[in-house]
């Protein structure tokens, strides 16, 4: 059941990642706006940066309840039991925030808007390997300290992220010259307040399930 469990958690994180950048894209195609990001941008997140994540998130521990619940059926989808929900929950939360990006980056050209919307996207999916470690629990819940190998992947996304805005990769990865900490900070506030969020509804659909028992 925890091998299934952890099997599901990484598919979520990825579908709600690439649903997140999927989102952001098509409003910046009905909005006109440029394209929010580049294809090498897109090949790096989806290659480099949610490779780790993934794969840390199939060492999660045990959910608590795993042994009370009832045999899960043959017919049951990957998606069931509250993933799907979880999918879209935090694909949008992550849309918005590189939307809301975007159009700060965009009121100084379509170069800035690029960058802070990459930017916003490939912490926020960094930061989501947090609240998809359980679709009940918190990661405070979870106990925060309890995957290492959670807290090295979002290092070593952080770090790899650093590297595309070196003198040496910004060009490669169309990062200006004037990108500095104040887009940095925006597009990181960007992301944090998506985790969060993520997490509060998280908290939310656990008293109304109470409630509703």
């Amino acid at each position: 059941r925890t091998v299934f469990d952890n099997i599901k958690k990484s598919i979520a994180y990825l579908f709600a990642g690439n649903l997140g950048a999927i989102i952001a894209i098509l409003f910046a195609v009905i909005m006109n706006w440029a394209n929010p990001f580049t294809a090498l941008q897109l090949l790096f997140i989806n290659l480099v940066n949610d490779s780790l994540p993934a794969i840390a998130l199939g060492m999660e521990k045990s959910e608590p309840n795993v042994m009370k619940r009832k045999p899960r059926k043959i017919e049951e989808g990957i998606f069931a039991g509250g993933t799907l929900t979880s999918v879209i929950t935090r694909g949008i939360l992550i849309g918005i925030a590189v939307i809301t990006s975007h159009f700060i980056g965009l009121r100084h050209g379509a170069e800035m808007g690029v960058a802070i919307a990459f930017t916003t996207l490939i912490l926020a999916r960094t930061l989501q390997t947090f609240p998809a470690r359980s679709n009940e629990q918190t990661a405070i819940g979870a106990g925060f300290f309890q995957n290492k190998y959670v807290l090295g992947a979002v290092a070593i996304g952080f770090v790899l992220y650093g590297l595309t805005i070196m003198p040496f990769a910004r060009d490669i990865f169309h990062i200006p010259a004037d990108f500095g900490w104040n887009e940095g900070l925006i597009a990181f506030g960007l992301a944090l307040a998506s985790m969060i969020l993520m997490e509060f509804v998280k908290v939310v659909r656990k008293q109304k399930l109470r409630e509703q028992e």
